[in-house]
């Protein structure tokens, strides 16, 4: 997320983090991409989910190349009607966050089936200078692709055992205009030097697709991940080394995950961490690991967090008004240091179930007022 920095004391920080943090209303709209006459795959018709207070500068203007794709085994188009997929497997550690290290791919990436151009890009897909463009219910297993995936179907889109590194020409490392992603045991990352836009503010998982990300490894954007709709489950993975740059005004503002509210969104088993030098807020990058906003549409219902690390904020969690019967469990909590605190819950929002909330000197964490 991008906002205005802090610079003030710690009691007008505090102020403009409850209450100027909110991003407006409004969704940015990246232009629509030129693709070849004869591509079966439309251009994106809806923006990636975002309502940052600055607006979200869009990738450079791109045209599609009009070679055509070599066949490739390592994509597996399917008729199935898409389902929300289950997470899969036990938690690691009888339900603790995974230790650094330990998801995201593990293997050989040499053995991964190399997607980096026109040349390489799986039949029925488009490279666009700089991403892998496709819909339809599509499973990509085994893949090192070096440049952004955008989804744009509304069936379901299944990344497992894989490497997706985005660049300045993808909006995000792997964007979902719609439908469902299901992404798993898969590292996302951003390497790239140059921003899509000065103003640069999404996360490696962004848009308004529901998702399952289970045991992913994801780092290097502004935002971990940010999702739109809910009905998402959030479990296993390790979420780290967000990119902190510029300074104020002109500066990320980073959360691990921003969710826009919406019904059923689980977070449960992840490790969370956007600290830096020993501090959870270096006065001007960091907003929270968690961010639930007030939903477009309602109340945010069905939200639960569980058996999380969480670390790094001005508050490391916070909890939308538009939250209703909120679980919050089993989570702890890394230092406060540079912060104000370990959570700040919304007036308006209600809490069904608060317990074991623990800081990082294992003191129990009193339910916010």
């Amino acid at each position: 997320m991008r906002d205005i920095a802090l610079t003030a004391g710690l009691a007008l920080g505090a102020l403009v983090l409850a209450s100027g943090c909110k991003p407006v209303a409004g969704k940015p709209a990246p232009p629509v991409p030129t693709l070849p006459t004869s591509s079966t795959i439309p251009a994106p018709t809806s923006a990636p989910t975002s309502t940052e207070t600055t607006t979200t500068s869009a990738p450079p203007s791109t045209t599609a190349s009009s070679a055509s794709p070599t066949a490739s085994s390592t994509i597996k188009p399917t008729t199935a009607k898409p389902t929300a997929t289950q997470p899969g497997g036990p938690p690691p550690g009888n339900g603790t966050a995974p230790a650094p290290g330990t998801v995201g791919y593990r293997g050989d990436r040499a053995k991964l089936k190399v997607v980096d151009g026109p040349g390489s890009a799986p039949p029925g897909t488009t490279w666009n200078s700089g991403a892998l463009r496709f819909r339809g219910n599509v499973t990509l297993d085994g893949v090192y692709v070096k440049g952004g995936i955008e989804y744009n179907g509304g069936g379901t889109l299944t990344i497992k055992n894989s490497v997706i590194e985005g660049n300045h020409n993808s909006w995000s490392p792997l964007l979902g205009n719609s439908g469902h992603i299901n992404v798993s045991d898969t590292t996302i990352t951003y390497k790239d030097d140059q921003w899509p836009g000065d103003k640069w503010g999404n996360g490696a998982i962004h848009g308004d697709a529901t998702v399952t990300v289970v045991r992913c490894d994801i780092s290097g954007t502004p935002d971990g991940i940010q999702n739109g709709p809910g009905n998402s489950t959030i479990e296993q993975n390790y979420i780290h080394d967000l990119l902190r740059a510029g300074t104020y005004p002109n500066n990320t503002h980073n959360d691990g995950i921003q969710s826009y509210g919406g019904p059923n969104t689980v977070i449960r088993y992840n490790r969370i961490d956007i600290s830096a030098d020993g501090k959870s807020y270096d006065g001007t990058h960091q907003n929270a690991a968690v961010f639930i906003m007030e939903g477009d549409a309602g109340q945010t219902t069905g939200l639960q967090i569980v058996g999380n690390y969480l670390a790094g904020g001005g508050y490391i969690m916070r909890v939308g008004a538009s939250a209703r019967g909120a679980i919050i469990t089993d989570n702890k909590f890394g230092t406060t240091a540079g912060g104000w605190g370990e959570a700040l819950i919304d007036k308006g929002a209600t809490i069904a179930a608060w317990s074991n909330n623990v800081s990082s000197s294992n003191k129990q964490i009193n339910k916010p007022s």
